[in-house]
């Protein structure tokens, strides 16, 4: 399962780094305005990948899983899951007009359209996350992998080519284009077999039962994640929307290994569960939750001790350094309620982080009217921070796990921040990508050669 979760983890990091480029070339192609205009249609297409990733991929998979374990999957019923991808794009098309309203007037009417067609790619979105989810299932990871590079680096070559055409709305339908893509290189192996399926509605009927919790929850993952970006473009210029979109990707490199973990995690307990093993059920959550708080920690340390050198390397600009410092806290709390909250999923318990982040999201929009208007894009951050740490406090004190990671590590930030204050920016980004490169890949292997996460990636 670590194996597995390290190669999705690789090819998650391969993404968020074409994710970089992705946002440098829509900045580069349609100016600071066009890409904050972007920055503030952008939630839609995280919208589509919350509700695929986190709702529906989780819920195909475990009952996919459930399926091998008894035989085999021979059922088209996770595909009765595409009716909601329809009513998401009508849903939208229809209340775009009231989001652009809701936006400053520097954004105008003109937003309408790309908002239409960023809706577009929700059903492809859904239906690309079914076929994401029959893989893991089958504990066939690699094949996903593959499609979700294909996917990403097909956004980046068609909003370079249409946004050169078409602008702000031909940057957008690339989103969809490359859904599309990725759909149909997921459906070709399988295409056969499923010819010869039927539907067990019964089967599909439980299965959507044991998502609606799933699907609350990641509509309140949305709302806490985008609703900032969202409330900053009521109060501010495309400029601020511009700045918070460049900062949001960074801080969400942490999480990266614990969406990989849990991926194959949620079907593993599962399956445990089906089979009534109640002391491995106990052992694998408690080692998970080890092993994501210790992979995941060195990455947030290194975002809050250099977020200076991070956004200068990558942006030229270091003016939202403070709020990528808050965010790299947040998004930490948020890579450990991801992984506690799928452990309660894959046990079948799915309403209990529906109930936490339903009540967290609320309390996130609260806190973004009450932060943003004074403090801006660093409200907005704090936000988000404060929600999510809530959030796994709740998760955490729900589940309790046996197992506790080592919380001395953290103390492994003073040297990086004592470097930092030392060095600070340097002059050129080749010679500061250089530097804090090197420090950051030697905190790295010292860090994991104490912990032995190493062997635990490569053995388990």
């Amino acid at each position: 399962m670590y194996r597995k979760s390290t190669y999705l983890f690789i090819v998650n990091s391969i993404n968020r780094v074409l994710n970089f480029l992705l946002r440098i070339v829509l900045r580069a192609v349609l100016g600071v305005e066009g890409f904050g205009t972007i920055a503030v249609i952008l939630p839609i297409q995280n919208l589509i990948l919350t509700i695929t990733s986190y709702a529906i991929s989780p819920s195909v998979s475990k009952y996919v899983s459930e399926d091998e374990a008894k035989g085999g999957l021979r059922d088209l019923y996770p595909f009765l899951f595409i009716p909601l991808g329809l009513v998401l794009f009508l849903l939208g098309y229809l209340m775009a007009p009231s989001f652009a309203s809701f936006l400053s007037e520097d954004f105008g009417q003109e937003i309408v359209t790309p908002l239409r067609v960023m809706f577009l790619g929700i059903p492809f979105g859904v239906i690309f996350s079914i076929f994401s989810g029959i893989f893991f299932g089958k504990q066939l990871a690699r094949k996903v992998a593959y499609s979700l590079l294909i996917v990403q680096a097909s956004t980046i070559v068609l909003a370079y080519l249409m946004g050169l055409s078409m602008g702000v709305s031909g940057a957008v339908l690339s989103f969809f284009l490359a859904y599309v893509v990725g759909t149909f290189f997921l459906l070709t192996p399988v295409a056969r077999q499923m010819a010869k399926w039927s539907v067990d509605w019964g089967r599909g009927r439980q299965m959507i039962r044991f998502s609606l919790p799933i699907l609350v929850t990641s509509l309140a993952i949305v709302s806490i994640f985008q609703v900032d970006i969202v409330v900053l473009g009521r109060y501010y210029t495309t400029y601020e929307t511009s700045l918070y979109g460049l900062v949001t990707p960074t801080a969400r490199l942490i999480p990266a290994f614990s969406i990989a973990l849990s991926t194959m995690l949620l079907p593993k307990l599962s399956s445990l569960k089906v089979n009534n093993f109640h002391d491995e059920i106990e052992r694998t959550l408690s080692k998970a939750f080890d092993v994501g708080f210790t992979v995941s920690l060195p990455f947030s340390l290194l975002i809050f001790s250099f977020s200076r050198e991070i956004l200068f390397v990558l942006f030229d600009s270091t003016e939202a350094t403070r709020s990528l410092m808050i965010l790299s806290i947040g998004m930490l709390f948020y890579s450990l309620y991801y992984l506690l909250s799928s452990s309660l999923q894959g046990l079948g318990k799915p309403r209990v982080p529906m109930y936490i982040l339903s009540f967290c999201a609320l309390l996130d929009v609260a806190l973004c009217f009450a932060l943003i208007p004074g403090s801006s894009i660093d409200g907005a951050a704090t936000a988000t921070a404060i929600s999510m740490g809530v959030a796994f406090i709740l998760v955490f004190l729900y589940i309790r796990p046996k197992k506790m990671p080592r919380l001395a590590n953290v103390l492994s930030v003073i040297p990086l921040i004592a470097f930092e204050r030392m060095v600070g920016v340097l002059d050129g980004k080749a010679t500061t990508f250089a530097v804090y490169m090197s420090v950051g890949l030697i905190y790295l292997f010292l860090y994991n050669r104490y912990n032995g996460t190493l062997d635990v990636l490569r053995n388990e």
